[in-house]
């Protein structure tokens, strides 16, 4: 019995010491037989962050020395967006979120039936809204995302007036925002840290997108870095981070399993010619991927696979 109970004894602290992490992934070098074309566009985003390189202009992959077309809709959205220095994400998604913006139109017009019911003035202001646009308010510290709503077609900003004057603060933006949450929208005025009582959106947050449109996670892992350090920064206070941590959460459990450039680069397996183009190439004999970005240097890394870290 005594015996017995030592086994259950070492198992619990077993598993208990074995939790993992579901905000932190490492790339676990492993033998890779198999590699899907996106899991080369995958890789490349993972490797050409923001913070490093611009479009991948020309970008070219090829798998075991035979260079591949990309001919799937995923994919060529993937490379769509992977090509341009500020892709219009509302136009490259635009069939796969149809039906949202289709119904958030019809949410912006019941709203605006609603408000002029009361006799108030409003208008949208702004509803599309530009990657390059979006990075701007970013740096200027009017907006705390660099990847929104507003690039999908699914956000939209909220002006209301008196006398034709402009409220930029007003009691009336509360009632329009229960309005607007009546409708099944969200508003800006909710937003923890940075509330926004002029904003209305289709969906709670990101990570509510991704979980029902899952090919979406591709734009947002080009930004992981910075929500990351957002995390990190914040981290002693929860409540500002909360949906930081549900996209953290959800990227992740999309990303676990897949193929991966295993963090530190390796000596060079062979002299690929030099060129200005971006390049992704595997060999999964030698179990390598060479990546290189538009106009700048290419390294090779070890194959391996995202798994979640272990929780000390």
């Amino acid at each position: 019995m005594r015996y017995l109970i030592s086994i259950v004894f070492f198992l619990g602290c077993f598993s208990i010491s074995a939790q993992v992490d579901s905000l932190r992934l490492i790339c676990k070098p492993t033998t890779v037989n198999h590699v899907d074309p996106q899991d080369l566009l995958w890789m490349y985003r993972q490797r050409d962050t923001l913070r490093h390189h611009g479009a991948a202009t020309n970008l070219q992959v090829s798998i075991n020395g035979q260079l591949i077309s990309l001919l799937d809709s995923t994919s060529l959205r993937y490379l769509a967006s992977s090509q341009a220095n500020f892709p219009t994400l509302d136009s490259i998604y635009a069939d796969v979120l149809n039906t949202e913006t289709s119904a958030f139109a019809l949410q912006k017009d019941s709203l605006l039936v609603q408000v002029s019911k009361l006799g108030w003035s409003m208008h949208y202001l702004q509803a599309v809204r530009n990657l390059q646009r979006q990075q701007q308010l970013n740096r200027s510290g009017r907006s705390q995302v660099l990847l929104s709503f507003h690039n999908f077609n699914l956000a939209a900003d909220v002006g209301l007036y008196l006398r034709r004057r402009y409220l930029r603060r007003s009691p009336r933006y509360l009632r329009m925002g229960q309005m607007a949450k009546s409708l099944g929208m969200f508003w800006g005025g909710d937003f923890v840290g940075f509330p926004d009582p002029g904003h209305i959106q289709r969906f709670k947050n990101s990570a509510a997108l991704i979980n029902q449109y899952s090919v979406l996670a591709f734009e947002f892992e080009k930004y992981r870095d910075h929500y990351e350090a957002i995390y990190q920064k914040n981290a002693l206070q929860v409540e500002k981070v909360l949906d930081t941590k549900a996209l953290l959460i959800t990227l992740n459990r999309l990303k676990v399993g897949k193929v991966c450039a295993c963090q530190k680069a390796i000596l060079p397996i062979m002299n690929l010619p030099a060129e200005d183009a971006a390049r992704v190439e595997v060999n999964t004999d030698q179990n390598w991927v060479f990546i290189k970005p538009y106009q700048s240097n290419g390294y090779y890394y070890s194959l391996g696979r995202w798994a979640y870290e272990t929780k000390n």
